[in-house]
């Protein structure tokens, strides 16, 4: 890692007769390749340099390199039932490397909170049941959103909460979903806006669909939740329209029992597992070519078979050369197993330090902040935290 000024030049101008020195035009391209923890450091090198990292250009050129070459990198793990300790590790050094436990102050603050979800390397959690913060695990700053002040009375008395999070690439902006079901009034749909640090109104849905996840999955500009409406559909919010649309489960799903079926995210894309306990499990991936009822049947895995009896499955990650899945299997303990696609061969994957029982978020490392010219009066209204 170049870490002198002597070695590339902070002058951005090319001297041919002087090799030490390097145009800012390649300076760009070789920090472009950097890890985030070591841009962090590169930034003290010189103020130009500091400049360049933490321009927007520099910080969406580094994050589409890394969506696009290593995408989920690291992995977020929360011990279980209820507890406070967070880990984090990288994916395809899980068979060398400990994962690294959150300490304090960042363990404190983080305390009693829930994975929401992940977008462009920023995690949402959702702590205590009330506030909302946003996460960048690598450049280890938090923010506490600001309370909505705009649910009704009858919503605040008898609704349940669910909460989504991801990026609005029409507005450039990050936007919090934050839903509240009265069963009988519908369900109220309030949306922060992280370019305005303001929570508005957005739409109230019928009261004849029914939310089945607290938390919604961010996938291509809009969150997905399994819901109910007699039978099973999916539940897409649009963050740029900000509007909902419904959308069928895949043919071959047993659209009338939930018990069986969740939604996560993997690789991009929206998965429904279908799982038939002590017979198989079948991971159904939705395309985002847009059409509605485009899935196809990503895996399925049979029990017994060659990850043993379990009582649950799903997958995490891809390894960096995209052969092998990380799954997490839940058995008689919870434990991580490396999937080879084309020999359909399964080896555990040894993580050391985590809990027994854990929650697991897998998330893309980025330089994304959280900064936005807010207004004097709109900055009071929020908590910014940077935690070296």
């Amino acid at each position: 890692m170049l870490t002198c000024p002597t070695l590339i030049s902070c002058s951005g101008h090319a001297d041919l007769n002087e090799p030490s020195h390097c145009p800012m035009d390649s300076v760009f391209q070789i920090l472009l390749r950097l890890p985030v923890k070591h841009l962090l450091r590169c930034r003290c090198v010189c103020k130009p340099w500091c400049s360049l990292i933490d321009s927007t250009n520099f910080v969406n050129k580094h994050l589409q390199r890394n969506t696009e070459c290593n995408p989920d990198s690291g992995i977020i793990f929360k011990a279980l039932p209820e507890g406070n300790n967070f880990y984090l590790a990288n994916v395809d050094s899980l068979n060398d490397l400990a994962v690294m436990e959150i300490s304090d102050p960042l363990k404190t603050q983080l305390s009693g909170a829930e994975f929401v979800g992940t977008c462009n390397g920023v995690v949402c959690l959702w702590q205590n049941d009330i506030d909302i913060l946003l996460w960048n695990p690598a450049t280890k700053k938090v923010r506490v959103l600001p309370t909505p002040t705009n649910i009704p009375i009858p919503f605040m008395l008898m609704g349940s909460d669910a909460v989504g999070f991801g990026y609005d690439h029409l507005n450039d902006d990050y936007k919090v979903v934050r839903t509240v079901d009265s069963q009988l009034q519908g369900i109220m749909v309030s949306v922060y806006s992280l370019k305005s640090n303001s929570w508005s109104r957005a739409e109230t849905i019928t009261n004849r669909i029914r939310l089945r996840m607290n938390f919604g999955l961010f996938v291509n500009g809009a969150l997905y939740w399994l819901a109910t409406k007699g039978p099973h559909i999916i539940v897409a919010f649009d963050l740029s329209v900000e509007k909902h649309r419904e959308l069928p489960l895949p043919d071959g799903v047993n659209k009338t029992d939930s018990y069986h079926l969740s939604l996560i995210v993997f690789n991009g894309c929206v998965c429904l597992i279908d799982h038939y306990p002590g017979s198989r499990t079948d991971i159904w991936m939705k395309s985002n070519n847009g059409l509605e009822n485009s899935w196809s049947k990503f895996l399925a895995l049979e029990q017994p078979g060659i990850l043993g009896a379990f009582n649950f499955v799903w997958p995490i990650a891809f390894s960096k050369i995209q052969n092998n899945i990380l799954l997490a299997v839940n058995a008689d303990k919870f434990k991580f197993m490396w999937y080879d696609i084309e020999r359909n061969e399964v080896k555990n994957a040894v993580i050391h330090g985590i809990p027994v029982r854990f929650a697991s978020l897998a998330y893309t490392e980025s330089l994304v902040s959280f900064t936005y010219d807010f207004k004097p009066e709109a900055e009071e209204l929020l908590k910014v935290y940077t935690y070296m």
